[in-house]
């Protein structure tokens, strides 16, 4: 049984994405594999939120288990709509309850807050999930992600590995230079290269993401 938690250093970097491909690969060697959104922010009733997505591309179950209209972090699209934010205690519950392998995806980054107190990774570290970090491979993703890092270890969550997302066509010589650099923070560090179509980056990122299985 593998179960991870994907996190990374910004939004639209990606996180869906690999949370698709991880669970593809978990399922394809388990047998089965869920999907776990923490907290959907930004999409209205009714519509796919990441989870639905990612289960679309994976062929695998989905749970989401919060839903805010706001496009904002949780705590904050939360109030917004009068609603009681999630607490970390009632997510992992949700999740300790959920069989077999699981993704469990963020929303942001690492220190996105849930609520007034909690991080949303406090739910990863009380679950005691592996991270994925997925970084976007754009300028100040290096700062991003060793603060990432640092902020995931001082909360005891181990780093499975880093995913090198190209969202737009950037450089060979900058993605050579950021790996070597995030080298000397984790062990297993893959690439997704950029692909306008779906389905093909789709498979690439299956593909790429197969050392951290």
């Amino acid at each position: 049984m593998t179960r991870i938690y994907v996190t990374g250093t910004d939004t639209g970097v990606g996180k869906t994405l690999v949370t698709s491909a991880l669970a593809a690969g978990l399922r394809e060697r388990h047998g089965h594999a869920s999907i776990v959104k923490i907290a959907q922010t930004g999409v209205a009733p009714g519509e796919p939120g990441d989870a639905e997505e990612a289960a679309r591309l994976s062929s695998c179950v989905w749970f989401e288990l919060a839903r805010f209209l706001k496009p904002a972090d949780p705590w904050t699209a939360a109030l917004a709509e009068g609603a009681v934010p999630l607490r970390a205690a009632d997510a992992v519950a949700r999740i300790a309850s959920i069989e077999g392998s699981i993704v469990v995806e963020g929303s942001g980054g690492a220190a996105v807050p849930l609520n007034e107190r909690e991080s949303i990774s406090e739910v990863a570290a009380s679950c005691a999930l592996e991270a994925v970090v997925v970084v976007g491979l754009r300028l100040g993703c290096l700062s991003h992600t060793i603060l990432t890092l640092d902020y995931l270890r001082a909360r005891a969550i181990a780093v499975r590995g880093l995913v090198c997302s190209e969202m737009v066509p950037v450089e060979p010589s900058y993605v050579d230079d950021v790996r070597r650099v995030l080298s000397a923070f984790a062990d297993r560090i893959c690439t997704i290269g950029f692909e306008g179509d779906e389905k093909r980056r789709y498979r690439n990122a299956v593909d790429a993401i197969a050392p951290l299985l």
